[in-house]
C-alpha cells in the first residue's frame, strides 16, 4: 500500500504503466463524468463514481488479484481501510470477471488513513481495502477516481 501526495508519484518506479496512470490524474477536471475511462486498453482504465461515504461497521474488505487500484479523490473526504491480505477470511470468493474478493471484517482495523482531494492510494493484490468511509462518522459526498493497472503491465 501506498499513501503519498500526486506530486510525489514518479518515486515509485513502476515503469511506463503506471506512469500513464499519473498522466491521467495530474490531467484530470473535476467537473468529468462518472464513467469508465480507457487510458491505455486493459493494461490501464479508470472509473470515476459519486456517492457518499458510509460508517465503517457498513465497510468490507475487497482484494483484487489483476490489477492495482489507485485511489484519488476529486472532491470531498474518505477514509481508507488497509490490512494484509494474509490476516483477512474471505467472505465472498474471488470473482475473476469482475477481479475481487471481498473479506470478513476485523474486529480492529489495523491501518485507517485520510484520503483528501491532491492525495493517492495504491493498493496491490496483497492489500486488502476497505475504501468508501466516512471521516469522523460523518458520511458525506464524494466525486473519485479509481485507476486500475494491470498487475502484469507493472514494472517491478
Amino acid at each position: 500500500m501506498i499513501l503519498d501526495n500526486l506530486k510525489q508519484f514518479s518515486i515509485y518506479n513502476f515503469g511506463p504503466a503506471w506512469e500513464k496512470a499519473f498522466e491521467f490524474l495530474r490531467e484530470l477536471d473535476i467537473s468529468i463524468e462518472p464513467g469508465r475511462c480507457v487510458i491505455d486498453g486493459e493494461k490501464v482504465f479508470a472509473q470515476v463514481s459519486e456517492y457518499h461515504t458510509k460508517l465503517q461497521d457498513e465497510g468490507r474488505f475487497e482484494a483484487h488479484r489483476k490489477y492495482v487500484d489507485i485511489q484519488f479523490l476529486l472532491s470531498g473526504r474518505e477514509i481508507l481501510g488497509w490490512a494484509d491480505l494474509p490476516s483477512l477470511e474471505t467472505e465472498i470468493i474471488y470473482d475473476p470477471e469482475r477481479d475481487v474478493e471481498f473479506l470478513k471484517p476485523l474486529p480492529v482495523t489495523p491501518s485507517l488513513s485520510r484520503l483528501v482531494p491532491g492525495m493517492f492510494m495504491a493498493f496491490f493484490p496483497e492489500d486488502g481495502h476497505m475504501p468508501g468511509l466516512a471521516v469522523g462518522n460523518k458520511p458525506e459526498a464524494v466525486k473519485k477516481v479509481v485507476v486500475k493497472i494491470a498487475v502484469s503491465a507493472l514494472v517491478s
